[in-house]
């Protein structure tokens, strides 16, 4: 179960065919303040899945009459410019003049990825537990191309930054105005598959 409303992390599920569901988490995520960008989104990813394994304990009939659902996938993204913490922008003020700043520079997309399992030691009427829980914060370094404002206009215009954290996405538009990245490349979309595939061996899933 993917405790998340993001069509990217979806798509990126999809992309290696993982069979999942989505159900939005309804955390509050202006709730959760902290001037450590790894706490935070290590915190927003761990309450996400929480906050879902919580619905499906309460209505588990609707998800466990197949017995489908091994586990839930919490994750949160912010990007990390020069120790500033960008989420996802007000408006399209707030992301021009982020884009200003950006070009020609770098800055740190970092994900907190969260997931409740069930281990296997459980018996199988208790699969709506899930009281296993692997975490991580994976960090990837992105480089900007040196933009003009027109460029940077353009692009804001479009829209697709308003939906990102940073206000940029990888898989869309945004690809055009990034230089180099170094890291896990699909964690910059906002779940990071290499790091999936060793939980969920680490799960037994």
């Amino acid at each position: 179960m993917l405790a998340s409303a993001s069509r990217a992390r979806h798509s990126l599920l999809e992309q290696v065919g993982i069979d999942h569901y989505v159900m939005a988490s309804g955390v509050n995520e202006e709730d959760f303040e902290c001037s450590d960008a790894l706490k935070l989104v290590d915190s927003l990813a761990l309450a996400k899945a929480k906050a879902v394994a919580s619905k499906l304990f309460l209505e588990p009939e609707e998800f466990f009459s197949h017995k489908k659902i091994q586990s839930v996938l919490g994750c949160d993204s912010v990007f990390v410019f020069q120790n500033e913490i960008f989420g996802k922008p007000r408006d399209f003020n707030e992301v021009i003049e982020r884009w200003i700043r950006m070009s020609s520079n770098s800055g740190v997309l970092i994900t907190g990825h969260a997931l409740l399992f069930n281990p296997s030691s459980l018996e199988e009427n208790k699969k709506l537990f899930f009281n296993g829980l692997i975490h991580e914060v994976v960090k990837t370094k992105v480089e900007f191309e040196s933009l003009t404002r027109k460029e940077i206009e353009n692009y804001v215009y479009t829209g697709e930054p308003l939906q990102c954290a940073g206000g940029f996405a990888l898989e869309g538009k945004g690809v055009n105005m990034i230089n180099a990245i170094e890291g896990c490349f699909s964690n910059v979309i906002g779940l990071s598959l290499p790091w999936l595939r060793r939980a969920f061996i680490k799960a037994g899933i």
